[in-house]
């Protein structure tokens, strides 16, 4: 007798410690390559930040550190990807607005964004920039809205993802215009469609709208924030545009699949603040309009539900039907 239950205690407890030592520890990561997943095609913002970012963490932890460009799905492809994978922290994705407005914007989702990805840390804050096919003959935001209040349904305004395309519903409702929008696999492929003059309108990131504004494909009439930005230093914030109600910014943010340990997402937010402290990216991602802007596990955890839950009341309160 006395012999069972000396097995029995020791099965439960081979039972109870075998996921504790299996788990990934902080102390033994990376011992391999690292995959960083971007859930949108190369050259927009998010593809920026995943490189530099992928360079640093490379050389920090002496590994490879393979950015994984998988656009497609509303830009759910890639948290979808990453939120089926192994826990150990070999796969990470870069989230984009998405993940918090997706149960806001459609009527199937692929996965749980807060319950099957874990958040390890913001890492950046972008404001938007409102763009019009140069061809088009207005100066200033109000002309547009002008027009388009006159002539609704006469524009369409290119999205890149069902967050973009909550955006842009945003401003149909705050400027109380009714510009169709068109959908689009990945932001530069919008922004190169707005400047061939496939829709008139784009609501993107400075960066990736950059190349078209210098080649005089576009015209840069706000951006979408309280203070005008040095790579735009010419174009008028929304506030001095006379829509002030319509201060928006994007964000991306780091994020592992679902019960990866809070040790690893600590020690990986710990490098991404490292990260957000070197003076020569800070200076090139400026220079894009790109923020910096990091936090712990827990702050992101808390971030996603609030924006989640913000996206919901927004849809709601504009009547955005769901895709």
């Amino acid at each position: 007798m006395l012999k069972q239950v000396h097995c029995l205690a020791v099965a439960l407890s081979a039972a109870f410690t075998f996921p504790l030592i299996t788990q990934p520890r902080a102390a033994d990561y990376p011992t391999g390559r690292v995959t960083l997943v971007v859930p949108f095609p190369a050259g927009g913002s998010t593809d920026l930040v995943a490189r530099l970012l992928a360079q640093h963490l490379s050389s920090a932890w002496k590994q490879s550190v393979f950015v994984d460009n998988k656009p497609g799905g509303n830009a759910m492809l890639g948290p979808t990807f990453v939120a089926k994978a192994a826990p150990d922290g070999y796969t990470l994705v870069i989230g984009p607005p998405t993940i918090a407005t997706a149960p806001a914007t459609m009527k199937v989702m692929p996965i749980d964004p807060l319950k099957d990805l874990s958040p390890i840390s913001q890492l950046v804050e972008i404001p938007f920039v409102i763009t019009i096919n140069a061809a088009l003959p207005f100066n200033t935001l109000r002309e547009l809205i002008d027009y388009a209040k006159i002539n609704p349904g006469k524009l369409n305004s290119g999205t890149f993802a069902m967050g973009s395309t909550l955006t842009s519903s945003e401003f149909n409702s705050t400027a109380g215009v009714k510009i169709p929008t068109v959908g689009y696999r990945g932001e530069a492929l919008m922004m190169a469609a707005t400047a061939a003059g496939e829709v008139q309108v784009g609501i993107a990131t400075p960066v990736t709208a950059m190349e078209s504004l210098a080649r005089g494909q576009l015209r840069a009439l706000a951006v979408t924030s309280h203070t005008r930005i040095a790579i735009l230093k010419d174009v008028p914030t929304i506030v001095e545009a006379g829509l002030p109600e319509f201060t928006r910014a994007a964000w991306f943010a780091l994020l592992a699949p679902a019960g990866t340990p809070l040790e690893l997402r600590r020690f990986i937010s710990a490098e991404v603040t490292v990260f957000a402290k070197k003076e020569e990216v800070v200076t090139k991602l400026q220079a894009g309009g790109v923020v910096l802007k990091v936090s712990t596990p827990e702050e992101l955890g808390v971030f996603l539900e609030r924006e989640t839950k913000s996206a919901i009341e927004t849809a709601d309160a504009i009547g955005l039907e769901k895709q």
